[in-house]
């Protein structure tokens, strides 16, 4: 006789109706997340156009991206959090929300505590020489960091919305 695996056995409707209540905030969380992920991306993409000095609209979006990164880390961990209390109590198809809240976290955590502020003490470096960024000797290694600060942010945009669509759509 084999054992099943408790990503086997079935989910009883009395499961889901136990715990609807987790399920909500759950959704809550996730639109919340993606929200702050478009706010992110808009407020970026905004202020870099509606800025006269590119650099000053870059160093003002950046700062936004960094108060917004710790309110979207702060949702992850919670969504991460419920996701795995919901896998405890036998809601196994709540694995599915694990890869996408994780990657969203690395990303943010790397875009905004690692790239970002190697990128202001590239600009503050250049300003103390009299020079934009652009022009100074370090462009190059500064044009690379931002390119991947906007990937890492496109990634976040990505995972937000892997996470909200398996929210939405669970796996019965």
């Amino acid at each position: 006789m084999q054992s099943l695996k408790p990503s086997d056995m079935p989910v009883s409707s009395e499961l889901l109706n136990q715990h609807r209540a987790t399920t909500r905030i759950l959704t809550c969380l996730c639109l919340l997340l993606i929200g702050g992920l478009v706010a992110q991306l808009g407020s970026a993409i905004v202020v870099r156009i509606a800025s006269s000095d590119n650099q000053a609209g870059g160093m003002l979006a950046d700062i936004i991206t960094q108060y917004l990164a710790n309110y979207i880390l702060g949702i992850a961990f919670i969504v991460l959090s419920v996701s795995n209390l919901l896998i405890k109590r036998g809601l196994v198809q709540y694995k599915q929300l694990r890869l996408p809240t994780i990657i969203l976290a690395a990303s943010t955590a790397v875009m905004a505590f690692m790239l970002i502020p190697r990128m202001d003490y590239l600009r503050e470096t250049a300003l103390l020489d009299g020079l934009p960024i652009l022009f100074a000797p370090t462009a190059a290694y500064f044009i690379t960091l931002s390119a991947l600060s906007n990937s890492l942010m496109l990634i976040q945009l990505a995972s937000g919305s892997v996470l909200l669509w398996r929210q939405l759509n669970p796996k019965k």
